[in-house]
């Protein structure tokens, strides 16, 4: 599944607006990450919102109401499923609400259970900026069962409990002595290290306590309970292991092959993507995700510049304040593939002082040079000011010695 589109009318601070996630020319099997940003209050949950209430067809997943008019809304997508295009659309002209919206035959929990239009399951996942509070102590193991692959999918709940679940039901099954399973333990815990690994500065998950079923986690040198690491471990750690067991869901009901474990394509849902992150993990955030689940769509709000300059080619759209309304705007050119001094003193998020005022000056006339000779000056400027952070302005020049030697 990919989403082509959003377009949406009379909902919260948009009057109108348009999103386009993937165009003619990106390639469908590796759409490109979508960055919604803009100052606080202009609206960039409502549009993961409209899209979680899209697909789902019911307005109680959601924790607000996001109609600005409740005569005259439209929410709708074109997708990609099943190597076709669809229409699905959410709207209210005057009394009537016309829904065109097959998709929810799998999402809703209501109709999930019953025989579905689609021959091929696909990922859904949405990721809350807010943590579960409950505990990880569970008392038996737990089986995942496959039939649940979208229960809680667009809520963003993430219990503590169920990560414990799966992290000793896919260390119970490596140990299995029928080889299919054994071998699906073993890749998925092989995964579990993996998803540690890139979550933990200096840690992994060494074992599973079978007395107590209780994943221990080896961090600097001592062992500590899962339930001991930091918001910010947690965060990483209980979203991609959630994300982990809807592909073991996916595998099961598909039959597929072992080696396409995680590489099943469908759609995941970021809101506030740097909360709870360290900067230094913010800036790889996108890429651990992408590097354990390669095919799928990342669609994410921020307020984080080192979320936008960690992505190559996103597309990024800013919601910008127009008195009483919201408006989107595609600002991809922008933004994308730009150094983060850059993206610091944007428009957007308006760090005019990242360094001190004389260089973030200089950085400002660079981005608004009206010719090349213009700005080659005030790149020798900041190369003299500081030639250890701007060797990257004179990247040509160190090519040519290379090359020359």
């Amino acid at each position: 599944m990919r989403l082509i589109d959003l377009e949406v009318k009379n909902i919260g601070t948009f009057l109108e607006g348009k999103i386009q996630f993937i165009t003619e020319n990106d390639n469908m099997e590796k759409p490109p990450v979508t960055i919604i940003t803009g100052e606080n209050g202009t609206g960039k949950t409502l549009l993961i919102d409209a899209i979680r209430l899209l697909l789902y067809g019911e307005s109680k997943i959601l924790q607000r109401d996001i109609i600005r008019e409740k005569d005259l809304f439209n929410i709708k997508s074109y997708i990609w499923l099943e190597n076709q295009k669809r229409n699905i659309f959410l709207q209210k002209n005057g009394t009537n609400i016309i829904k065109e919206n097959q998709v929810h035959d799998l999402i809703n929990p209501r109709f999930y259970n019953k025989a579905s239009i689609f021959k091929n399951h696909f990922i859904i996942e949405y990721w809350a900026s807010k943590l579960s509070t409950d505990s990880f102590e569970i008392k038996s193991l737990v089986a995942p069962n496959p039939n649940d692959l979208y229960k809680d999918a667009l809520t963003g709940i993430h219990q503590n409990i169920q990560v414990t679940q799966l992290i000793t039901f896919f260390d119970y099954l490596k140990s299995s002595e029928d080889e299919k399973e054994k071998a699906l333990g073993q890749k998925l815990y092989e995964t579990l290290k993996e998803i540690f690994k890139l979550s933990l500065l200096n840690g992994e998950l060494k074992s599973v306590a079978r007395t107590t079923l209780t994943p221990i986690i080896s961090q600097n040198g001592s062992d500590i309970p899962l339930a001991n690491l930091s918001s910010g471990n947690l965060y990483l750690v209980q979203r991609m292991v959630s994300l982990l067991g809807r592909m073991y869901c996916l595998h099961v009901l598909e039959d597929s092959p072992l080696e396409q474990l995680c590489k099943a394509k469908g759609v995941l849902l970021i809101d506030e993507a740097e909360n709870h992150l360290h900067p230094k993990w913010q800036k790889t955030f996108i890429q651990s995700i992408q590097k354990i689940f390669p095919n799928l769509q990342i669609i994410l709000t921020t307020h984080s510049p080192f979320i936008v300059s960690s992505v190559s080619n996103a597309k990024v759209f800013v919601c910008e304040a127009k008195g009483d309304h919201t408006i989107i705007v595609d600002e991809t050119e922008n933004y994308t593939n730009k150094p983060i001094e850059e993206i610091l003193i944007s428009p957007v998020f308006g760090a005019t002082y990242s360094f001190n005022q004389e260089i973030s000056e200089l950085l400002a006339k660079r981005k608004n040079a009206k010719n090349a000779q213009e700005r080659k000056k005030i790149e020798k400027t900041l190369l003299e000011k500081n030639p250890q952070y701007f060797s990257y302005l004179d990247m040509d020049n160190i090519i040519s010695q290379i090359f020359e030697d």
